[in-house]
């Protein structure tokens, strides 16, 4: 059976859907703790740094009660301020009118952030030491909070070479200051020689960011093709908009009945 080699950045208590349903088609799995020591473990390594587009130390935002929206990019407070009657009714109003108290910098820490392509060599070089063989990661699922295009300008190696899929947040207003909106991330990864199949179309505060699944436009051989093939079927877009990561009817209503009771 064939298995996807997942790069996963951002992530938050284990694999987000569709990944966590879809385990089993899983090899290997990159993920980053910046806090912690190492992990290379059988079919899981762990490693103690950010991703980002440079070498070196980055200042990291935590922003809210739980570090929910916490980036290494500052919330943008000036421009959702300046904008905010025109971008107010877009999403659920309610949670909007929040957002200024829900995304105060709680404190800032210094991390240490590295390139994917750093990464990936020093994870290699440390598999081969060991005297295992290196891994081709195929797949890279990135939620950094607004650092999309800066994980991706660290990552052009591997993105030129292994990589056939990627699952990306990005956002189309300005929410933190330096983000690259989503139709130069796009942009980007077009000229890289991919192509978006599916989104999860705009949501969170103010419908102001989305999820993108983009493929490899012309895969080099057919195990290239066969694993795009497999993406998609994990990911199952659905409809004419190519909605992925859509609520079950369940947790639809189970949303609607905790807002109701808020």
């Amino acid at each position: 059976m064939n298995q996807i080699n997942i790069i996963d950045v951002g992530a938050l208590d284990g694999f987000d859907i569709p990944w966590k349903n879809h385990q089993d088609k899983i090899g290997f799995a990159l993920t980053f703790e910046p806090n912690e020591k190492p992990i290379f473990e059988e079919k899981l390594i762990k490693y103690n740094s950010a991703i980002w587009d440079y070498d070196g130390e980055g200042k990291f935002y935590i922003v809210g009660s739980i570090g929910q929206g916490s980036s290494l990019l500052e919330p943008n407070y000036e421009w959702v301020k300046d904008n905010f009657e025109k971008i107010r009714t877009q999403g659920n109003t309610k949670f909007n009118d929040t957002w200024f108290e829900r995304t105060i910098i709680k404190r800032t820490e210094t991390l240490k952030v590295k390139k994917l392509d750093t990464v990936l060599a020093e994870v290699n070089e440390q598999l081969l030491a060991q005297g295992k063989q290196a891994i081709r990661f195929h797949f890279l699922k990135s939620d950094t909070q607004s650092g999309e295009y800066y994980v991706l300008k660290g990552a052009e190696n591997f993105l030129k070479t292994d990589c056939i899929g990627l699952e990306i947040e990005a956002f189309r207003y300005p929410m933190y200051k330096g983000v690259v909106i989503d139709t130069e991330v796009k942009k980007y990864l077009e000229d890289l020689g991919f192509e978006q199949i599916a989104w999860t179309g705009y949501m969170y505060s103010f419908n102001a960011a989305c999820d993108y699944l983009f493929v490899k436009k012309n895969p080099k051989n057919e195990e290239e093709k066969k694993l795009i093939a497999l993406i998609r079927k994990i990911y199952n877009p659905e409809g004419k908009e190519k909605l992925i990561k859509q609520p079950s009817f369940y947790q639809k209503v189970k949303s609607k009945l905790i807002s109701f009771i808020r």
